[in-house]
């Protein structure tokens, strides 16, 4: 739908078209990682054109600062997402390998990433992450430390439980 999606009536200037242009370069992205089947050369191009589009999305201001002939970037790098990274640095090696055994990537979703993150913020805050916490160490580390005792419970056979048996010593 948004690639659809007049930008360009509703941010003026070079940025709206920019923008607007991001959108349909991104759904041409999607829809290729949709097809049932690709070539070497076309998962190339797939990463070359994923790269660009991160480029142009993270495109830095250019130009003096608060004058005349400043060219506004569009988006700052810190605005690039895990996904987008995913996007340019992982996705074209996993559709290699796909490839390889006769697969592809048409039915690639990140429901399941969602629903852990969402999880994992319930289980942690009891609701959202706003304000990143209050502790010193990164709402990350706390996560990472807990899923890692789970799985070395699960993995040494240590229940998760303990239950306290009273036992009568008689003389």
């Amino acid at each position: 739908m948004l690639q659809h999606f007049p930008v360009s009536e509703f941010i003026s200037g070079v940025r709206g078209i920019i923008i607007e242009n991001l959108w349909k370069e991104f759904y041409q992205l999607y829809e290729f990682m949709r097809k049932p089947n690709y070539t070497k050369e076309e998962i190339l191009t797939f990463k070359n054109n994923a790269k660009n589009w991160v480029k142009t999305f993270s495109q830095p201001a250019r130009g003096q600062i608060n004058t005349v002939t400043v060219i506004l970037g569009i988006y700052r790098e810190e605005d690039v997402t895990s996904y987008m990274h995913m996007l340019t640095m992982h996705i074209p090696f996993f559709m290699r390998q796909l490839k390889e055994k006769n697969l592809a990537f048409r039915l690639f979703s990140t429901s399941s990433i969602e629903k852990k993150n969402h999880c994992q913020v319930q289980l942690f805050f009891g609701g959202t992450t706003i304000g990143g916490g209050k502790k010193n160490k990164p709402v990350v580390y706390d996560i990472l430390v807990y899923e890692n005792r789970k799985i070395f419970y699960l993995i040494n056979d240590i229940p998760n439980e303990i239950t306290y048996k009273n036992i009568n010593i008689c003389e």
